[in-house]
This record gives C-alpha cells, structure tokens and sequence, in this order.
C-alpha cells in the first residue's frame, strides 16, 4: 500500500507560504521606490485608473460617499444630514437597525453626489451574520467603480473598542490604502458645547482615538444632526470642503483596489451573477488574510534592516523546507 502526501506536506508549505513571502520581503527591503513619503503617489496603479480617467471623473462631477463604523453611532442619520431629508431609516433602538445597504442621492453646489449607508458589516461578527459575502458584495457594487470618500462614523466621547474594531474591519474588507480616503465624522457635535473639534481630538485622554485621526490624515468634522437646517447645511459645508480635498488630491479618481476592478468587467452579466463573483473574490481574499500585512509593511516604517532581517529568517525556514524534502514522501509496505 502507498501512503500518499497529507495537504500540508513540506512542498505545499515551501511552494505557497515560505518562497512567496521570502521574495516579497526581499524585493520590498530593496525597493526605494516602495514608499513615497509615507502615501502612495496619485498615479499608483492600485489606486489611479490613468490621466484620460481623471480628467472623466472631473468632467462627471459625481461623488461616492460610504457612511462606515459600528451600528449606532449615527451613521444612517448622518446619510440623512448630507441628503437634507429623510431617506434612510434612522431611530434609537437596541439593535442594528440598518439591515441592507442603501442609496441616496443629492445635489451639492455642482457635485451629484451619491450615498451608501451600510448595515453592520465592519464587526467582528460579520461572518456569522454574512457568511456568503454577499452583503459585503452589495456593497462593493453600490460604490462600484470606487468611493471617493469614506465617512467613518462615531460618537464624539464615545470612541470605544468597538469603534477600533470597525475600523479594522473597513480596512479588511477594502485594504490598508482606504485611510488614505477616510474621513472621521463625529456625531453628537453639541455636546462640544461651542468648543474646538480640533482642540478635542488633541486634548482627548483616548489615544487611539488620536492615532485613528491621525491614519486618516487629520480630516475629521463633527455632525449635530438635530441641528436646524442652516446650521446642518454648514456642517455638510465642511464635510464638502474635505472631500473635495481629497477628490483634487488624487486626481478626482475614486478608490480601487482588485475587487473594485474586477466588478467593473462584468457589466455585461446578470446581478445575480455579477455578485457571485464579487462574493467569490472576497471569500477568496478572506482566505488568505494571514499574508495580506505583507503589502502594507511598508507603511507601517519598518526599516530595511528590519525587513531583510524577516526576509532572512523566513529564509532559513525555505532551507529547512528544502531539507525536509530529501525525506521520503511515501512508504511501500
């Protein structure tokens, strides 16, 4: 009888964890075109589609706007506030009340501007509650070719664990590069009492609170979503103004990233079957999450010495691979 290879055989480990991470390191440590200053250029393949596409998305004037963040915090009250009416359901209640992601749209000084609220897909806890990734692809093809902001929604003086795990969570499910299109949108902005928003994010005893701000590059505004219309209308005001700062940095392109692009190839197939493969995709992403800090090391500053140094431990494991390949694979008896 033969005894054959079980799956996690020497080679499978070498071939698909060791080789590939052991190269990446190594071409990342000898890469000094990997970091720009801390941000990726406007023009990166990953987050750009191309100067005729830039020049397209400013002549369209449109904008995507996804409200993000744990369930109650505001965010589709928030939704409301920049539509100017209410359009998405919105009440105090012990339970995520939002249970799709939703649309709405408006006009702002000369920008379309559209809006995604979406349910609780940032938690932990979005596995159990969408284990197929379908919402999760609902959500990709709503905001589809990309959003040009994301609005993370908390509570000002509320900013708790669970915030910092819906953060996370935006950042699995569109990649470690979607700060850099983050907007912190506090809500209960009267209980700053006329204060500095500014004064309070500096000031705050929260320092993850501050490290968060500081991810999404300082942009940060405050809602009072009570408040009268003027006042509200000034408040969307700022919110706009931050945007459009983002929108001229990059070019007026949207975010992208592997999935973003994928779903603008499959325009020509049913919706059943378009999120199919988008639900496919992030499965698939999912899978193999364990590797997907690789790319954005060179984010977080870590040094060259530092990354030659994983790239040689990792090294040896692939020679320690190597050696257990001279073992027999199989046993006659």
């Amino acid at each position: 009888m033969l005894l054959s290879k079980s799956r996690n055989s020497p080679d499978e480990f070498g071939k698909y964890v060791c080789f590939p991470i052991f190269f990446l390191l190594v071409s990342q440590a000898s890469n000094p075109k990997v970091i720009m200053g801390g941000r990726k250029m406007p023009r990166d393949e990953e987050n750009a589609y191309g100067f005729q596409e830039f020049r397209s998305a400013l002549q369209e004037r449109r904008l995507r706007l996804l409200l993000a963040g744990r369930s109650g915090t505001g965010k589709s009250a928030t939704g409301n506030s920049i539509l100017q009416r209410k359009h998405f359901l919105s009440r105090l209640a012990t339970t995520a009340v939002t249970r799709a992601c939703a649309t709405g749209s408006c006009c702002w000084a000369s920008w379309d501007v559209e809006v995604l609220d979406t349910p609780d897909l940032f938690s932990p806890e979005v596995a159990q509650a969408d284990p197929g990734f379908k919402e999760r692809g609902r959500c990709y093809l709503l905001s589809a070719p990309g959003p040009h902001a994301v609005l993370l929604v908390t509570q000002l003086g509320r900013f708790t664990a669970q915030d910092l795990q819906a953060w996370r969570g935006v950042k699995a499910l569109f990649g470690a590069d979607i700060a850099a299109r983050a907007v912190v949108v506090f809500t209960r902005r009267e209980d700053l009492d006329g204060g500095s928003l500014q004064q309070y994010v500096r000031d705050t005893d929260n320092r993850a609170l501050r490290e968060l701000v500081a991810e999404c590059g300082g942009r940060c505004c405050a809602f009072d979503n009570r408040a009268a219309d003027g006042e509200r209308e000034a408040q969307v005001g700022e919110l706009m103004g931050l945007v459009e700062e983002l929108v001229r940095d990059h070019g007026g392109a949207p975010y992208t990233n592997d999935v973003y692009r994928l779903a603008q190839t499959l325009g020509g197939l049913s919706p059943e079957e378009r999120l199919r493969r988008v639900a496919e995709r992030l499965a698939a992403r999912a899978r193999t999450w364990p590797l997907a800090g690789l790319w954005w090391w060179p984010k977080a500053g870590l040094g060259t010495r530092c990354k030659l140094g994983l790239a040689a431990l990792l090294g040896a494991l692939f020679l320690l691979y190597l050696l257990c390949r001279r073992r027999p694979e199989a046993v006659t008896v």
